[in-house]
């Protein structure tokens, strides 16, 4: 890689977004998981949830903030991640029926 850029000029960051070590990564509408978590659901729970905050943020907003977060808080207390592992954390417990859209909409 040298010394180009990563996501947005910002140097390393799409070295950083690789090199996570999430099960999974969302793209606008689209997210992808890895082999070996495939048949997790929770994952799969997860993802959608971003595909609702990329829908809601459109792709641009989502970008920024997300890298915004990440670069701020941290992986794991990055506001968006902390949303969608709420709620795939609630999925996973059989919590009371909600919806998701509706609280993705509300509490962004």
């Amino acid at each position: 890689m040298g010394n180009r850029p990563g996501a947005g000029g910002v140097p390393g960051l799409s070295r950083t977004l690789v090199d996570m070590g999430v099960a999974g990564i969302t793209y606008n509408d689209t997210y992808y998981i890895k082999k070996e978590a495939a048949n997790e659901l929770r994952v799969h729970f997860h993802e959608l949830v971003h595909v609702l905050q990329w829908r809601e943020l459109a792709p641009q907003g989502f970008i920024e903030r997300y890298i915004r977060e990440i670069q701020y808080f941290g992986y794991n207390n990055a506001p968006l991640e902390k949303m969608a592992y709420a709620l795939d954390g609630h999925y996973q417990s059989k919590g009371r029926h909600l919806s998701v859209e509706q609280f993705v909409r509300e509490n962004l």
